[in-house]
């Protein structure tokens, strides 16, 4: 089957403005009142997500790369385009007159305008291309016609309907407060990958397939489980978008670190004026629909080096940690974020482009990282720059020669590992140069320059905690009790840390010990990974940079257990799911290594059969990376490690044991399954209709009060403007309003932010229990009652 962007450049020039005409007149007719549902939105879609990719690719006569690489690399740069066009068109268009650049048919015109000349170039610059498929090389490639058909067989079939199951369990629990559809459809994806595991059903070209069929499942799960907004920071989010898509206008002077994110200010209204869609949608189908490209671009990057069956459990492991499919639907500047750091990756293991083609877009996406996401931003400044050092001392002699003797033992280092480089010294350099002078011009100019004062708060921070700590060594006071140092005080990291460590596994209920153990064993898995990543490499086609990226990653996980509040600036979850981006592939050969040393020990056939002694190392090794002899290991793998952490990480575990621990570290909770019989981060239709009558009520001067879950269905009028219950409702003024939800007034209980230095859990607490609040309350005049939902006035 033959890709776009290895069709004849006249072709796809002609699909090209096809698509864009199309995207024009349905935007004009529907500014004339003759809006066309649908048609518009699936149009618009392929225009804003795959054409301008396509024709940057055939710009830089990038042909002949997998069907993986063409589709990610052509939305990376389509979403990348899309950004920077969004700001021209902001800055260029009021100069000529337009006030609202981003609405519909100015910023439509914006893009067609600026698709032409990709066209235009694309045409001058690859005219000459032949239709027969080579490599980019050169190399003819043979053509298979059987491509088409394959994906109307049954297996393809049934992957694709896993989504479509799980959107309508979605909608069953979000109308009917049923989840039976959702316990089928997690199920349904335990099968799939027992499957995998036993080589039976799914072939192997599919692998990429379920990946992404999984991983967009899993996040419409999520989004779909409420039509209303749930999470914290997508709060934040929808504010500053809704500015933009109402003002038509982006104002980057705007203090606040969210306003700096192309990725939500750009991307977002103008999928949205394009699409007609409203912000909520936007977010709910188009963001996971662009996510759920990561796992394939992270698919691709383990294939590379590891082989097909490693590189795809490497990926369902990475989409099976809770937070892919929970806390990312909360920040969707860091879901654009991360496929930018997906793309980049790809790029550095990549030997197929040419130097200038892989500079290109390497810079092309180092940049977006930098206007999509600040906190990405930053981590991967430290990447990069970390990254490059391991990566010029692993590559110096001296450096070479001590990892040749660490690895002398297993066969040494494969020449390839230091001589095939992506990008010689002068090239990254070039690459760390341009990047820095882009972030900080960037984050120093926009929204007052707001990330950089961030980065320096926490910065400030982290020395004075430092300094403290050394000026108690140096100098301790006899006459007063030693304080406890923040280095062993357990309430100077999050809880996950503690958990991550095993500390609190005598404290939680039966299933949260089940799940540790799962946890504990995954991340056995992977120190166990990394160590044999650094000392026996061979058998695999790692490459240099990528081992170098997995040592920063190992760095920056050692340094949240042992820093204190560092885990809790951008999350320690968070943190460890950036991380698994290149860790995930080590979870699966610890687990390989394990298998194969007590398979020895026990004098097993199940890894290394009798016969294989016999085969040269060589061979061995050969075998080894393929994986053709572990086909016992993979079984064990799905079946007794990664489909029970499945299963708790789901909240399948959670559901089906009646749990309700949901507030505390104990055992993973899913919205979507279990929000019909607990108080959870998401609101109803009637807790929705209280906060869409309030802001024609309230004043801009009374405070509104609501429980710790009542910020998080606030409308886009009232952001900033609803604070928590305090445990002490001394602390609340009597002039205030008061928001009950329906758990409110059913139970006679709300959740509590409690917070103990890093630790923070929900916890709740009966209204009788807090004597002072009750009386509040109870003084209020009650103005709305929906049966759902009560707001109280002064």
């Amino acid at each position: 089957m033959r890709l776009l962007n290895d069709l004849e450049i006249k072709k796809l020039i002609l699909i090209a403005l096809t698509i864009q005409l199309a995207t024009l007149g349905l935007v004009g007719l529907a500014s004339l009142g003759f809006d066309i549902p649908i048609l518009r939105q699936i149009v618009g879609f392929i225009f804003l997500t795959f054409v301008p990719g396509i024709l940057i690719l055939r710009i830089l006569k990038i042909h002949n790369i997998s069907a993986a690489e063409s589709l990610v690399y052509s939305v990376g740069l389509s979403l990348a385009f899309i950004m920077f066009a969004g700001v021209f068109a902001n800055f260029v268009l009021p100069l000529v007159g337009i006030s609202q650049p981003i609405s519909a048919l100015p910023i439509t015109v914006t893009l067609v305008v600026l698709t032409l000349i990709l066209c235009a170039a694309a045409y001058e610059r690859d005219r000459d291309f032949s239709a027969t498929a080579r490599d980019c090389r050169g190399t003819p490639v043979p053509r298979n016609d059987r491509e088409k058909s394959r994906f109307l067989s049954p297996p393809y079939l049934l992957l694709i309907l896993l989504p479509l199951l799980a959107i309508l369990g979605a909608l069953l629990a979000s109308y009917n407060q049923s989840n039976i559809l959702l316990i089928i459809f997690i199920l349904a994806v335990a099968a799939v990958i027992g499957l995998v595991a036993f080589g039976k059903f799914i072939p192997e070209k599919a692998y990429p397939l379920v990946i992404v069929m999984i991983a967009i499942a899993l996040l419409y799960q999520t989004t779909l489980a409420s039509p209303f907004l749930a999470g914290y920071d997508i709060q934040a989010e929808n504010h500053f978008v809704n500015f933009v898509a109402q003002s038509s206008y982006w104002d980057w002077n705007i203090p606040g670190n969210v306003n700096t994110a192309l990725s939500l200010v750009m991307l977002c209204p103008i999928y949205s004026v394009i699409l007609n869609m409203d912000v909520v949608w936007v977010f709910k189908i188009i963001y996971p629909a662009l996510f759920c490209l990561v796992p394939l671009a992270l698919f691709h990057i383990y294939h590379e080096q590891i082989g097909s069956k490693r590189a795809f459990f490497s990926a369902f492991f990475f989409i099976s940690i809770p937070v892919f499919f929970t806390m990312m639907p909360d920040a969707n500047r860091q879901m654009v974020a991360e496929l930018f750091f997906a793309l980049v990756i790809l790029l550095m293991i990549d030997r197929k482009l040419t130097l200038v083609q892989r500079t290109t877009l390497t810079i092309i996406f180092t940049i977006s990282i930098i206007v999509s996401h600040y906190a990405v931003g930053y981590i991967f400044t430290a990447f990069l720059l970390v990254g490059w050092f391991i990566l010029a001392l692993i590559r110096s002699r001296p450096g070479r020669s001590l990892w040749q003797w660490l690895t002398h033992k297993f066969g040494g280092l494969p020449q390839s590992l230091i001589s095939d480089r992506a990008f010689s010294a002068k090239t990254m350099a070039v690459i760390i140069g341009i990047y820095l002078v882009f972030m900080l011009g960037w984050y120093g100019a926009i929204a007052g320059g707001t990330a950089l004062n961030s980065i320096r708060n926490i910065g400030q921070g982290q020395y004075s905690l430092l300094s403290t700590e050394l000026y108690l060594l140096a100098e301790p006071t006899p006459t007063e009790p030693t304080p406890t140092s923040a280095f062993v005080d357990p309430t100077t990291r999050e809880r996950l840390v503690l958990t991550a460590l095993g500390l609190d596994f005598f404290e939680v209920s039966a299933q949260g010990k089940g799940f540790r153990i799962f946890q504990i064993i995954t991340q056995l898995f992977i120190v166990v990974g990394f160590m044999r990543l650094i000392l026996r490499p061979r058998g695999f086609k790692f490459r240099a940079e990528y081992i170098a990226l997995t040592m920063v990653c190992a760095m920056a996980l050692f340094a949240c257990i042992v820093i204190p509040k560092l885990s809790g600036i951008l999350e320690i979850e968070r943190f460890y799911h950036i991380t698994t981006l290149l860790l995930s592939p080590l979870c699966i050969l610890g687990g390989e290594a394990i298998w194969q040393g007590l398979s020895r020990l026990f004098k097993s056939s199940s890894s290394l059969p009798k016969d294989e002694e016999k085969l040269p190392e060589k061979a061995r090794l050969s075998d080894m990376s393929s994986g053709r002899n572990n086909l016992g290991y993979f079984k064990f793998l799905a079946l007794a490690v990664l489909i029970p952490y499945f299963l708790f990480n789901t909240g399948f575990i959670f559901e089906i044991t009646r749990s309700e621990r949901y507030n505390v570290v104990d055992t993973p909770s899913s919205t979507a399954l279990s929000r019909h019989r607990l108080d959870m981060k998401v609101s109803n239709y009637r807790e929705n209709a209280a906060w869409e009558w309030l802001p024609g009520i309230v004043d801009d001067k009374t405070p509104i009060y609501g429980d710790a879950y009542a910020k998080l269905s606030r409308g886009v009028s009232l952001y900033g403007r609803v604070q928590r219950f305090p445990l002490d409702a001394e602390k609340m003024p009597e002039n205030t309003y008061i928001y009950l939800k329906t758990w409110n007034l059913e139970k006679n209980e709300a959740p509590f932010m409690v917070t103990h230095g890093e630790h923070i859990w929900f916890e709740h607490i009966s209204f009788d229990a807090l004597p002072e609040l009750s009386r509040l309350i109870d003084s209020k005049n009650l103005i709305y009652n929906n049966g759902g939902a009560q707001i109280l006035a002064p």
